[in-house]
């Protein structure tokens, strides 16, 4: 009897294992997967916005921003929504850390950034809306130690993408946002690419380098992996965020969770002293900003 049972537990394992190995040669043939199709981009679209996030400095109580606009910087990053909450990049929380003009201020000691308007629009509107991301609160926690993504926790849980934090090798499609000007332009909009992508995950880390072509104009990224969830129904899981490390680079962070990061803590404490000698020879470079002394806001 147990015999039996373990011959039908085999053979349906195997039929779902054959029928995940077809599913991507069919949407192919079928013309839904390939370089012209935007089948699995079209699906992910609507848990996607651009997330507008700007700051000022306070100095003795006071508030400045920059050429006479009450905010000092602002960072424009992509958010994914997925069940109960959304996902975003560390560039929300700190919009301030890859300010060369915030890098130059900074020194003198004197100002202190603090978080101003939260902006957020969907990838097929313009309008933007102020929105409340609970930034500092217990309900916008890091996903991982070293902290480059961000989870915001909200009641709606019927709408958004689901997530796939399984240990794994992972076959799918890395969905790429860019804007049509640059990624720091209020009136971008936003076309999505969608490449396969296939991960071999290690046991230390959940960081794997990407390489998106013109990578100036990327927002952010999503890997997801379609499965079939039971007949006539295939899921897209989100399995990772691409982000951009603290050196500047795009890194795709995996969703698995990993029971052993002191790999990845180490790499971090190695980098710091890198990314300090970089911040400081950025400041060192002579080119042509905007005038960055801060600007007296009026209340």
């Amino acid at each position: 009897m147990n015999r039996i049972a373990f011959l039908f537990l085999f053979f349906i394992y195997s039929m779902c294992n054959h029928a995940q190995s077809l599913l991507d040669e069919y949407l192919k043939e079928a013309g839904y997967i390939g370089q012209n199709s935007t089948l699995i981009s079209d699906a992910v679209a609507p848990a996607l916005s651009i997330i507008r996030q700007q700051y000022r400095l306070e100095r003795d109580g006071s508030f400045y921003g920059k050429n006479n606009l009450p905010f000092y910087g602002e960072t424009y990053t992509l958010g994914i929504k997925v069940s109960n909450g959304t996902i975003m990049q560390r560039d929300v929380v700190f919009p301030w850390e890859h300010d060369a003009d915030f890098l130059r201020v900074k020194q003198s000691g004197n100002y202190k950034p603090a978080i101003f308007w939260s902006l957020q629009r969907s990838l097929s509107d313009s309008i933007w809306s102020q929105v409340e991301l609970d930034l500092g609160t217990q309900y916008t926690y890091p996903i991982a130690k070293d902290s480059l993504l961000y989870r915001h926790i909200d009641t709606i849980n019927d709408f958004g993408l689901p997530t796939d934090e399984m240990p794994g090798n992972k076959k799918g499609y890395l969905v790429w946002a860019y804007s049509h000007t640059n990624v720091k332009d209020s009136t971008m909009r936003v076309n999505l690419r969608q490449v396969g992508h296939h991960v071999e995950t290690s046991a230390d880390s959940t960081y794997y380098s990407v390489s998106p072509e013109n990578a100036d104009n990327v927002i952010g990224g999503v890997f997801v992996v379609p499965v079939i969830e039971r007949v006539g129904y295939i899921r897209v899981q989100v399995a990772g965020i691409a982000v951009k490390n603290k050196e500047g680079k795009w890194v795709l962070q995996l969703l698995t969770k990993q029971d052993d990061v002191q790999s990845q803590e180490e790499a971090t404490k190695k980098e710091k002293g890198k990314r300090k000698k970089d911040s400081e020879s950025e400041m060192k470079k002579e080119e042509t900003v905007e005038n960055f002394e801060p600007t007296p806001i009026k209340e």
